[in-house]
């Protein structure tokens, strides 16, 4: 009997432990689970609901636990629906046999589902601020997940949930509504911390990659923190503009190619507010091209505009703050040289520095007139800081050749980019003449000293005369009020002549000069004086006296050639009008192509010849004319001279016409014409007999690069020209008069006479 029931016994755990291996490997199909789970759901929300096909049911023998799983279920939430692939559930082995069976555990594996669909289940399971955004950020994307929720005795969700995921074709819509497409990733979710990886995605047409990003709550806000790369990728620069809020437009590039490597973090709250950004960039950039018109003048040969080639490109970014560094090969023309550079950003103030290593390169300052010739090693360092209104401050500029310097410290520049101030510079180099050039400025207070040994001013002074513009040259400055002392022992004004014992003292308010004197002598010992005075009507009296006049008459192209005499200019200046007269005595003109191709015109080969000889002596020049808002209107020129006379008028539009009409007559009919005066003719050329008067008439007109040359011969005079002539006749014969020792006329008008044919 026993060994029966020993028997009955060993075949029940025989089929009992057969039972639990099949049980466990092969499982059960049931149905009774169907209703307990789709309860326990409805419990949590009514708009729940799931299709279970049948469940299969195996054992866990080790946790003495019941484990169903089914394949392909659905689960709708309102009008969503989310496909499973599987989905199992732990439950405690006697809740079978029990109206309480609990859920422990759920795990579930889905399909390919729409993102929005899954955001919402998710949503009903916790609703999470997490969620919450980017229910509001998705607008399309497939997701495949797999997760393991536990669950509490009381039937609630456990912390110690994992989520695992793949994510495609996820379209965001960020917060200043830009769009980010095609992004693809796998994240872990772990209660509070949230890793994303493996992630790429297109952003304005430029792809990115990362390897990590991890999201994490902390005290109701979300700390985001990982890296992300982007290879070669073509960049239109309005996209760059847009995303970055720069003003490129000066950059001609219509895209580039770049590269990158980030890294990043910050906050973000509830409420969708940034804090605590920072950023670690690094870039590559193969070329920017940069068109600038006004560096012609300092790079020779330049053209078309300059590159910057191989650019590597630091970005550091805290809160607002940055600092950009980089590196980068200055391509001008093909010639490359080296350029360094930083730019940091503090509140409302960007300080920048660069370093430019200029040896491929030549340099040209025109001001100066200095080159810095081709492969010739040099250093330009510029430091300063652009505040938020666009003023800006260069704390200094330093440019260094072998021994030639040039330094300046301190220029302070308005927002409309005018100087408000410069503290210091000094220049001290070897000029394009071979000649050592020298400088030294000083403010003090609102004042400023100038001084130099030697100093070549050719350059600066042609800017002076010459500029087309109607201003002051002062007007580079906001509204200067200021003492200026110059003190030069020597200044170059053309490249053989100089000024010695150069002084000059000036008053200027609100960039205009209201007093100057200015006292010097030329390198032939004669002197220099210039004197501005503004009286109680705010007119400005301008006086001017050159004892050579020759270093200031060559400075203008059209005379070629000049030779002695001395000047006298006066001008009345006010509201920019002035009147003005000229004076130039005692010279002779050679190579005047104007004046050579009035004579040819006029036949008269013979003076003609001399002008290009040893040239046309006169005795004396004047020219009365006026000046308002660029248009010169010429009362009258007079020349008087042995050879010829000529007398003219008319008007030159600045920058554009020339219209001059006057009569050139010979020196023999000059005096035929006075001879035929009674008394008077007898006195001074006496009676001959000959031809009848002659002259010619002439018009000079059209535009100053095309002048029209036209000449009428005339046999009479106007009484302008005479009355003329006889006044310069006798105002030379008062002249002669007192250096002279002749006590009769007729003497003296042989004195003069004479002179005239000298």
């Amino acid at each position: 009997m026993f060994r029966t029931l020993s028997q009955i016994l060993l075949i029940i755990i025989f089929l009992i432990i057969s039972f639990c291996i099949y049980l466990s490997v092969y499982g059960i199909n049931t149905d009774k689970l169907n209703g307990i789970i789709n309860e326990k759901i409805s419990q949590r929300d009514s708009d729940f609901d799931i299709k279970l096909n049948k469940i299969k049911i195996f054992l866990d023998i080790g946790n003495f636990k019941l484990e169903a799983k089914t394949k392909n279920p659905i689960i709708f939430y309102k009008k969503n629906k989310i496909e499973l692939q599987s989905i199992s559930t732990g439950l405690p082995l006697l809740s079978i046999f029990t109206k309480e069976a609990k859920i422990e555990n759920l795990k579930f594996i889905t399909k390919k589902n729409k993102v929005k669909d899954l955001i919402e289940f998710g949503r009903s399971l916790q609703n999470s601020p997490q969620l919450f955004i980017l229910k509001r950020m998705v607008k399309s994307g497939d997701i495949t997940l797999e997760a393991k929720i536990n669950f509490t005795e009381d039937g609630s969700i456990s912390k110690d949930y994992v989520i695992d995921g793949d994510l495609e074709n996820l379209k965001l819509r960020l917060l200043n509504k830009d769009i980010i497409e095609n992004i693809r990733f796998g994240f872990i979710i772990k209660n509070n911390d949230y890793v994303i990886y493996n992630a790429s995605s297109v952003y304005q047409n430029i792809k990115f990659k990362s390897d990590e990003i991890r999201i994490k709550e902390k005290d109701s806000n979300f700390l985001f923190s990982g890296n992300f790369s982007t290879s070669k990728n073509d960049l239109n620069l309005k996209t760059i503009s847009k995303i970055f809020q720069l003003d490129l437009r000066s950059i001609e590039n219509d895209k580039i190619v770049f590269s990158s490597i980030n890294k990043f973090s910050f906050e973000l709250s509830k409420k969708f507010k940034f804090s605590n950004i920072k950023a670690n960039s690094k870039f590559n950039i193969e070329s920017l091209e940069y068109p600038n018109t006004s560096l012609k003048e300092f790079f020779p040969g330049y053209k078309d505009g300059v590159k910057f080639d191989n650019n590597v490109l630091n970005l550091d970014y805290q809160n607002g703050n940055y600092k950009i560094s980089g590196d980068s090969k200055l391509n001008i023309n093909e010639d490359i040289d080296n350029l360094s550079y930083s730019i940091a950003k503090k509140k409302d103030k960007f300080f920048f520095k660069t370093d430019f290593e200029l040896k491929s390169n030549a340099l040209n300052l025109e001001l100066l007139n200095y080159t810095k010739k081709k492969d010739i090693k040099s250093n330009l360092i510029v430091e300063g800081v652009v505040n938020k209104n666009n003023s800006f401050f260069l704390d200094k500029i330093n440019f260094t050749e072998s021994k030639n310097l040039i330094k300046v410290k301190n220029i302070d520049f308005d927002s409309k980019k005018k100087l408000k101030r410069i503290d210091e510079v000094e220049v001290d180099l070897v000029n394009n003449n071979d000649q050592i050039s020298q400088l030294n400025i000083r403010r003090k207070k609102n004042n400023y000293s100038i001084n130099s040994k030697i100093f070549d001013g050719t350059k600066i002074l042609d800017k002076i005369l010459f500029s087309k513009s109607d201003g002051s040259f002062f007007d580079v400055f906001e509204k200067l009020k200021s003492n200026i002392s110059i003190n030069f022992d020597t200044i170059y004004i053309t490249n053989e002549d100089y000024l010695s014992s150069f002084k000059v003292d000036i008053v200027i308010n609100n960039n205009e000069i209201k007093d100057l004197i200015l006292s010097s002598q030329f390198s032939t010992k004669e002197d220099l004086k210039l004197s501005i005075k503004t009286n109680p009507n705010n007119e400005k009296i301008i006086d001017l006296f050159a004892g050579n006049a020759k270093p200031l008459v060559k400075k203008y192209d059209f005379i070629k050639g000049f030779e002695g005499g001395y000047l006298k200019f006066d001008s009345i200046e006010k509201n920019k009008s002035s009147s003005s007269n000229l004076k130039i005595f005692d010279f002779k003109l050679k190579e005047v192509p104007a004046l050579t191709k009035l004579l040819t015109l006029a036949s008269l080969q013979g003076i003609a010849d001399l002008l290009t000889g040893e040239g046309i002596r006169f005795n004396e020049f004047e020219m009365t004319f006026n000046n308002k808002g660029g248009l010169m209107t010429i009362e009258e020129i007079y020349s008087l001279g042995p050879s010829i006379s000529i007398l003219m008028d008319g008007y030159i539009q600045k920058d554009d016409l020339v219209s001059l009409r006057g009569t050139l007559v010979p020196a023999t009919t000059v005096n035929k014409v006075i001879g035929s005066i009674p008394v008077i003719g007898d006195l001074l050329v006496g009676k001959k007999a000959g031809e009848g008067v002659f002259g010619v008439s002439f018009k000079i007109k059209g535009y100053p690069d095309d002048l029209k040359t036209t000449v009428n011969p005339i046999k009479t005079l106007t009484p302008r020209f005479i009355t003329r002539t006889l006044e310069k006749i006798k105002k030379s014969s008062q002249w002669f008069l007192l250096k002279c020792d002749f006590s009769y006329r007729e003497k003296v008008l042989k004195c003069y006479l004479q002179s005239q044919i000298n």
